[in-house]
């Protein structure tokens, strides 16, 4: 993987037991995320009034712990989760709806799928992959991917990962005037609120 003079390296326990380490993006990478969390909040903030039961959390960079032992833990780039009851509590999978990842060019695909089946395994239902141009002054596309379970399959044989993400969307400026979803809650994202 290519190191950038601006990325810091983080590290995340794996099971408890190895570490992985992921350096923190460029700055395009960073401002990206932050836009796209911005975005994700005002759509939350929006439900939030229609449905004054719902509570709803954006956040980027934030630890998703994967076990109740708190030993194992991813950090999206972006997420939304259930507000919790309590504050400076620890988010945990079980209260995640959406992660999210801003794929730079210092992104190393392995890692990215590592990840990517881990948020599966853990039950997150939607996955988001947030792809950069080349210039790092725009999103080109946003892929979301919510948790699927192979149910055709001969018989006989088991899937490898019994819970994985399947492909449901991608959204472009240039094709799609807005991005629109009605999972986790009624979500318009318009490409001017993304925009540098």
């Amino acid at each position: 993987m290519d190191s950038h003079p601006t990325q810091q390296a983080r590290s995340a326990p794996i099971r408890g037991e190895k570490r992985m380490s992921a350096p923190s993006g460029p700055p395009e990478h960073q401002r990206f995320a932050t836009r796209l969390r911005n975005a994700l909040e005002a759509a939350a903030r929006r439900s939030m009034k229609v449905n004054p039961g719902e509570c709803w959390q954006v956040d980027t960079e934030t630890n998703v712990f994967l076990s109740r032992a708190k030993d194992d833990f991813l950090t999206p780039d972006f997420m939304v989760y259930h507000c919790p009851d309590e504050p400076w509590t620890p988010i945990f999978a079980e209260d995640v709806v959406i992660v999210g990842e801003v794929l730079s060019p210092s992104n190393h695909i392995g890692q990215m799928l590592t990840k990517q089946a881990r948020y599966a395994e853990a039950g997150i239902s939607e996955y988001w992959e947030v792809l950069l141009d080349k210039q790092g002054r725009r999103i080109d596309t946003i892929l979301t991917y919510v948790l699927a379970t192979p149910t055709d399959l001969p018989a006989g044989v088991t899937p490898l990962r019994p819970r994985q993400y399947a492909l449901v969307s991608e959204w472009s400026p240039d094709v799609h005037p807005e991005i629109e979803l009605g999972h986790p809650f009624p979500l318009t994202l318009t490409w001017e609120e993304l925009d540098y």
